[in-house]
This record gives C-alpha cells, structure tokens and sequence, in this order.
C-alpha cells in the first residue's frame, strides 16, 4: 500500500465513506486508518448522555433521534455507540431508506414504530430532517402521537436536546462544526481532523506511508506536505466558512473528507494549491471556484500579471515567488503564485504577494460581516464598537444603498435619495439614516446565515434589513465605485427592498430636490410654506 491509497478511504466513493455494523471483530488496514481519523464530535457526546438517561427511566420508553442530512455522520455515530448500548438500547441506523425492495422508508418506520411501542426497549434512530417531514404526512395515523412530536421539534429546532413527551431530538445544526467569532472563521473539527491526517507521529500510518514516498517525484507527497502547514489549514477553514455564508453549503463530514482526497490526489501542474480551486465533482469545489483568487477585480493583480509577462518583477516579488514554490515543491505558474500567495499568505511573504487576499474586495466584506456578528454577540458595547458598527452601517451599507438608488444622477447628490421620475427631473427626498445601537445591544443572532440591521429612517419606526454576505460584497463593490452584479439576482431585490423602505419612509419629508440633467430644483417646507430654490 502506498500514501495513495492509504488516502483512499477519505474518498466518497470507497466503501468505507458510510459506517454500516459490523458483526465480527476482523478490523482491516482500511478500517484502521478510517478510525484512526474520526473526531468524536459534541453531539454524539451528549446523545450518548441521553441513552444512558433513557436507561434510568425503565417506566417510560424513549424514542431518541439523531437528525441532520445525509452524510454529515449519524450512521458513525451510531455504529460507535451500538457497541456499548446494543445490548439495551435498539438501533436504527438509516431511516431514510427502507430495508425491503417491496416496501417504502415510510412502511418500515411504521413498523420500526411498531416494534419499538411493543418492546421495553429504548430505541435509538439516525434520521434525515426530510425524512422527519414526510413521516409527519405520510406516516401512518397508529403513530399520530409520535408524528405531533415530531412538529413540535420543527417548532423548537434550535434547541439543543429537545424533548417533546418521550421523543429527543439532536440536531447536528445545533452543534455547528464551523465558528464565527473574534473576527474570524475556526473549526475545531477540520483543525483535529487535518492534524490527525498529517500528524509526523508513530501511530499515524498516513505519515508513515508519506514517509515511504519519493519527495521529488511523488505530487501525492508534495500535496500532504502543503496541507500540513498551518497556514494553509487556516486559509481552508476561511474558504469552508466562505462557502458556508455565501453558498450556505454547510461543513458536512462525507463531502469535506471527499474533497481533502480529490485535491490530495489529482495531478495539477501547480499541485493542491491548483486543486483547491478546480472544479471536481464536490460541492465544495463548486463554492471554491466562485471565490478563486485569479478572478478578483484587482490593479494589483493586474501589475502581477504585466510585470510577469515582461519578466520587470522586482527581486521582492522574486524572492517572495521562490518561498512559495519551495512550500509547494512545484514551479508554479502564474496563476498559481496568485493562488499560494492566497493561502500561504501567513508564511512571511513581505512583497505586495502579500496584499493580493488582504486587499481583496472578498476579504473586506468577510472581515465586515464578522466584525458585526462579533458585535452581535456582546451585551454592552464599547465605543470602539460602535464605531466600527456606524462605519459598517451607516458608511458603508446605506451609503451603498443610496449610491446604487441615485446611480442614474448626473451627479452625486448627498443626504437625498430618488424616489421617483417627473418628465425629465429626479425627484429626491431629503433623507437621514442611523443605525440604532441600541437595539443592537438588546438583541442576540439566532443564525450566521443573516445579520439584521436596525435603521432609524427619517425618526421614524425602526427598519430591519437582514443582511447576509452576499449583500455585504455588493455594498463593498458599490462603494469602490463598481456597478452590482445584475445576475446576482437575489442580492439586487435585497437593495431594493432597502431603497423601497427608505423611499417610504421619506414621503413626508419637508425636503427635496428636483434634478435634470442641467437644472437642479431645491424645495423646502417652512412652517405652511414652501420655499423654492433654483
């Protein structure tokens, strides 16, 4: 066996991707370097604490469920736990699918229900959230008691544990394997995974196959060396957490591990940095390719690209180019400089290489939006806080609003906004918008998915605009002088649901300008009269 294929049980396609029970205790080498990998997560460490406080209560049989999506690690949990609870507790690994060709997943949860209403036995179910959906309406009426748990679930999903009479209910979205705060994206899950993969010790078998390789000639070798470094590990988490706000792909283990093997293991003439990007049959690689880094709208980048062509780079460029093929091990092309200087950044690189994720439009938006779910997450703010909070809203969010409402003035109009066409004038409405801070105070994120702002309009009602960083990055491109992004479909009706409130809300003011291409009108109300200047 080779690092190759040592690294085949990370792939989605191995049998090993999906843990089934076994029944004898013959371990193979493959099993072994699967277990060696796993991470026992917080949720299978609190359900095992619910099997054990069902088994205290013999005068009330308990139905626990373990719910997520597929591949996100249920049936592995459950095939740790069957091992110390099979005798007591009956298990269920996969309700999704049924366990006879003549009968639907619905007929044999019935009868799994059955049995367990029958038995004096606990029972222990992996299931998926959609799967709970169409049991509720396709479930037979003999369960209606089990079916009613199951909506109240759905009504209190983000409670850790919920119980609704002798149902639980684990909700792996409850136990987030990526974190938001202190202004950036972690997760300890990737972290103690990636270290297990690549950690030089005796009983990693991963390292004593790399050990075995030839470093010059083996590009498997060459990648399992990038992906020990801790630069690159922390540049992948941001990348999974980028992944998760703008594509809402959440951090499921069978996808993720797949995607480690795919850019472990193909061949690509800049190495893992050039799989990173590539588009492979992976949800994730499909995220990854929207955010690659040779795509970004840069002067930078294009002074890079010049400077390359015409060999004029500077010897601090230069010497910045030979460290990051020497962490590669591959003579990289030029996109692939711009793609390392991207994810080994951290690694002491001192020319404007450096600059190319810092100064990204990308960057900006991600290190807003987590500045403001950072805000989010404290009960008294200081002034430092708000100051970034009125510079994230106000400056930069409404200012981008009112910027793209007033995009077709022939010139900037501040403090007014178009609120609608009159023949050959724009007519604007005087507008003052303010972030109110303390509401924020007062209100605590129930989801990293959309941020709710709370405008003060014009000193009327406050306005919540949920944001989310897909509208962050439009607000960032707008304010640097780039018109939004058309296709983006969603992320336009969000500014214009904005610019519609905001319209709204300034009906009644007593200021306004009329504006054409070479008049301006101003029209202000004083007391019962109106004032005109042109």
């Amino acid at each position: 066996m080779n690092l190759q294929d040592a690294l085949g049980v990370l792939s989605r396609a191995s049998k090993y991707s999906v843990s089934t029970l076994r029944t004898d205790n013959t371990v193979d080498e493959f099993q072994k370097l699967k277990d060696h990998l796993y991470i026992i997560p917080d949720i299978q460490i609190e359900f095992e604490g619910e099997l054990e406080n069902a088994l205290k209560r013999p005068h009330t049989n308990s139905l626990i469920c373990l719910c997520g999506s597929s591949g996100d690690g249920k049936s592995e949990i459950l095939t740790q736990l069957y091992k110390k609870f099979s005798h007591s507790i009956d298990f269920h690994l996969d309700a999704t699918h049924s366990n006879s060709q003549h009968k639907s997943a619905i007929d044999c949860l019935d009868e799994k229900f059955d049995e367990f209403k029958l038995s004096n036995k606990p029972l222990a179910i992996g299931i998926n959230i959609g799967m709970l959906q169409k049991f509720i309406k396709q479930g037979s009426e003999r369960h209606d008691d089990i079916k009613e748990s199951f909506e109240e679930y759905f009504e209190n999903r983000h409670v850790k544990g919920f119980t609704a009479k002798a149902v639980s209910f684990y909700d792996f979205e409850c136990y987030p394997r990526l974190n938001f705060s202190s202004s950036q994206v972690t997760s300890d899950f990737i972290s103690k995974f990636l270290t297990k993969l690549t950690e030089e010790t005796p009983n990693n078998s991963f390292y004593k196959y790399y050990q075995l390789e030839n470093k010059t000639s083996s590009y498997v070798a060459k990648n399992f060396e990038v992906l020990s470094l801790a630069s690159f590990q922390n540049k992948l988490i941001e990348l999974f957490g980028l992944a998760r706000l703008m594509e809402e792909q959440f951090l499921i283990p069978r996808i993720f591990v797949d995607f480690i093997y795919q850019i472990l293991t193909m061949k690509n003439e800049d190495g893992i940095i050039g799989n990173v990007f590539t588009k492979f049959d992976n949800e994730f690689s499909r995220c990854f390719t929207k955010v690659d880094p040779i795509n970004v709208r840069s002067q930078a980048l294009d002074s890079f690209y010049l400077e390359y062509t015409t060999q004029t780079l500077s010897s601090e460029v230069q010497d910045d180019i030979n460290i990051l093929s020497s962490l590669t091990n591959f003579i990289l092309t030029p996109e692939g400089i711009v793609r390392a200087a991207y994810l080994l950044g951290e690694e002491t690189l001192k020319s404007s290489l450096a600059d190319f994720s810092k100064e990204s439009f990308l960057q900006e938006s991600l290190t807003n939006y987590l500045g403001l779910i950072d805000i989010f997450q404290k009960s008294e703010l200081t002034s430092e806080d708000e100051d970034l909070c009125l510079n994230i809203v106000e400056e930069l969010i409404v200012n981008s609003a009112l910027e793209y409402s007033n995009r077709l003035l022939p010139s900037k109009v501040d403090g007014f906004i178009v609120s609608r066409k009159l023949k050959d004038y724009s007519i604007c409405n005087k507008v003052n918008i303010q972030a109110d801070l303390e509401w924020i105070e007062n209100h605590k994120l129930t989801s990293i998915d959309k941020i709710p702002i709370p405008l003060v309009i014009n000193n009327e009602p406050v306005y919540i605009f949920n944001i989310d960083l897909n509208t962050m990055i439009q607000a960032v491109y707008i304010s640097n002088g780039f018109r939004p992004n058309r296709q983006n479909l969603e992320t336009i009706a969000k500014f214009d649901e904005l610019i519609s409130h905001i319209v709204d809300r300034t009906i009644k003011t007593e200021s306004m300008k009329l504006i054409s291409n070479n008049r301006t009108i101003s029209v202000s109300k004083n007391r019962r009269r109106y004032t005109v200047e042109v």
